[in-house]
């Protein structure tokens, strides 16, 4: 008998918590003091679409796998979790995953996604022995040298302004929308999503010509004192003419003042105009990683 059949197959329930940071602790080395911030986290992902199941032999657990859904792209699932390495290679993965498919795919989800850091990591391997592809690459840039910023262009001609929350959150989703569409990064946000996210309205700078918005820069203080800088848009008639550099400059500055060090910016590794950019600004990479899918339409399980 497989050692992995002994194991059945179940949704989570609010006892197994405490199992499942356990199970998160074999995974990625995890402080015990971190239990409560990440079983708070674990149950916010719950609460706001998320599913999870865990392998279980009664209160035991062996693994766990949850899915949430993407912001701005509807059916599209994030999948996290994993076997302890000391069920690994007795099939118990492989009967988590395509229970997830098979759950999935009657909960209405299209497709899912999993981050790794690396093509030739343990998570990526299973994954694409199993019906997953490369979605695409990205990557973060940092800026650590703060103090030969260029100054801020004053052309092309236009005004940089803050809005009050309730207008600063509805402007930022016209002017995301505009910039981004049909771009394979495009990951729209609706207002609650940004309201939710949002720390400080003054984080969401605009660029105006014409009383019009015409560019966003979401520029915020992360609590462990870096910068963050994402995304940054320009509505497509303004591309390409120097908007974009003058608003990035400006959310440098403007982090610079309030003592960020270093500042980082996400983004594809495809998106060659933004990369281009930021590097002309001194941004280096710092790291990268790959996002797996597979779409459970039409997916065949076993």
């Amino acid at each position: 008998m497989h050692l992995g059949s002994q194991f059945d197959i179940r949704a989570a329930v609010p006892d197994d918590a405490a199992s499942l940071f356990v199970v998160q602790a074999a995974l990625a080395p995890t402080d015990a003091g971190q239990m409560p911030v990440w079983m708070q986290e674990m149950e916010e992902r719950l609460e706001s679409g998320g599913r999870a199941w865990v392998a279980a032999r009664g209160r035991r657990l062996a693994g766990y796998a949850l899915i949430d859904p993407l912001p701005g792209l509807p059916g599209d699932y994030d999948l996290s979790g994993g076997i302890v390495p000391a069920r690994r290679r007795q099939g118990l993965g492989t009967r988590l995953l395509r229970h997830v498919q098979d759950a999935g795919r009657e909960l209405g989800v299209g497709r899912l996604s999993c981050r790794v850091e690396s093509l030739e990591d343990e998570t990526a391997t299973f994954l694409l022995r199993r019906g997953f592809s490369i979605e695409h690459e990205e990557c973060l840039l940092e800026l650590g040298d703060l103090t030969d910023l260029p100054p801020v262009p004053t052309g092309p001609p236009a005004e940089l302004t803050t809005l009050e929350p309730e207008q600063a959150v509805a402007t930022f989703c016209r002017v995301y929308d505009a910039a981004f569409a049909g771009q394979p990064w495009s990951q729209p946000y609706t207002a609650l999503e940004v309201a939710g996210a949002l720390t400080d309205p003054d984080d969401l700078l605009f660029l105006m010509a014409g009383g019009e918005a015409i560019g966003v820069v979401w520029h915020e203080m992360l609590p462990n004192g870096r910068g963050r800088i994402e995304p940054i848009g320009i509505a497509p008639d303004y591309q390409g003419r120097g908007y974009g550099r003058r608003l990035l400059i400006e959310a440098l500055h403007r982090l610079r003042r309030r003592g960020a060090n270093p500042i980082e910016i996400g983004l594809w590794r495809r998106n060659d105009v933004a990369m281009n950019l930021y590097k002309s600004l001194g941004f280096s990479e710092e790291q990268n990683w790959y996002y797996l899918a597979c779409d459970l339409a039409g997916l065949k399980t076993v």
